[in-house]
């Protein structure tokens, strides 16, 4: 009897999982159940999809078959399962494409919104009896995969990686070629720019203001600067929140939070504008692309980071 881990996959018809079963019985005292579902799962793969494993894996699992009884297999009109999720396609990068951290779990979220299909990695908790981590892939309300790991990250990424290998049996798969050089002449929009934006936004002191009617009777005009020969600033001194340790006059550009409303005025004006992508430099950080994610997707945006480390930037388009 095959291992736990060697289950029948929800695509798998019939004839598939039974050709499958013979091989992972033939094996079964050779492999751990782990590598053997692995390895069962490329054998049923290359057999009856023809899928392409790099070489030496095809080898190894080609030496198996030749030394194993001979498997009954089905005429080739045996058709590819049927998709799990209708209208979902999977996009994945071309071999060769560095231009961005091409994790399961990213694939899966770009696939995700360019098949405008909703998508959530569901956090199961702690297993006290494994000691280890849970989580769920559910897209398109239909659970796909659950995988376990020694932390929380750990174990989205192998419920990614076990949700991918269970949709490219039956999703159709588009390879996208490089993406680094499309994004070179995309519009670029800094954090100076974005922490600006608010100031440039804010509201005109009134002339019922004290600050105003004090400076008036001290004979400022109204325009201009502020002194005996209007040699002082314009605009009014800004004042960032106390629990960031700023205080009057301070360069807001220099450790401000990119803000809700700055990243709405941004994406607003490039929905009603002519381009069709807009890119947000490397220097914002890990929390600002998060909310420029959620603000993207509320709008229906297209939004992916691009890049590893400090050269991870983001790119919002409108398909």
């Amino acid at each position: 009897m095959a291992g736990k881990r060697c289950i029948r996959c929800l695509w798998e018809s019939d004839i598939q999982w039974k050709a499958r079963s013979q091989f992972i019985e033939t094996w079964k005292n050779h492999y751990s159940e782990e590598r053997l579902a692995a390895l069962s799962m490329v054998w049923a793969n290359m057999k009856f999809l023809g899928c392409r494993y790099p070489s030496k894996t095809e080898e190894l699992v080609k030496e198996l078959e030749a030394k194993g009884p001979r498997i009954s297999l089905p005429d080739k009109s045996v058709k590819k399962p049927k998709p799990l999720i209708g209208n979902f396609t999977i996009y994945e990068p071309k071999e060769g494409d560095e231009s961005t951290n091409n994790n399961p779990v990213s694939i899966l979220n770009e696939s995700a919104q360019k098949s405008k299909k909703t998508i959530s990695f569901e956090d199961l908790g702690f297993t006290e009896k494994t000691s280890l981590y849970s989580c769920a892939v559910i897209i398109a309300d239909k659970l796909i995969a659950a995988g376990e790991g020694p932390g929380k990250k750990q174990a989205k990424r192998i419920a990614a990686e076990k949700a991918l290998e269970i949709l490219r049996a039956c999703q159709p798969v588009k390879r996208i070629g490089p993406t680094s050089q499309q994004h070179q002449t995309a519009a670029c929009v800094s954090k100076t720019d974005l922490v600006s934006k608010a100031y440039v936004t804010a509201p005109i002191i009134s002339d019922d203001n004290i600050g105003n009617q004090l400076l008036r009777k001290m004979g400022w005009t109204g325009s201009g600067g502020i002194g005996k020969d209007c040699q002082g600033r314009t605009e009014p001194v800004m004042a960032v929140g106390t629990d960031r340790k700023f205080g009057l006059g301070c360069n807001p550009t220099q450790g401000a939070d990119v803000t809700k409303g700055s990243v709405q005025d941004v994406l607003l004006s490039f929905i009603s504008g002519a381009d069709q992508q807009i890119k947000f430099s490397n220097e914002l950080s890990k929390e600002d692309r998060a909310l420029i994610h959620t603000i993207s997707q509320r709008y229906g945006l297209k939004h992916r980071s691009y890049g590893k480390g400090q050269e991870r930037y983001l790119v919002v388009s409108k398909d």
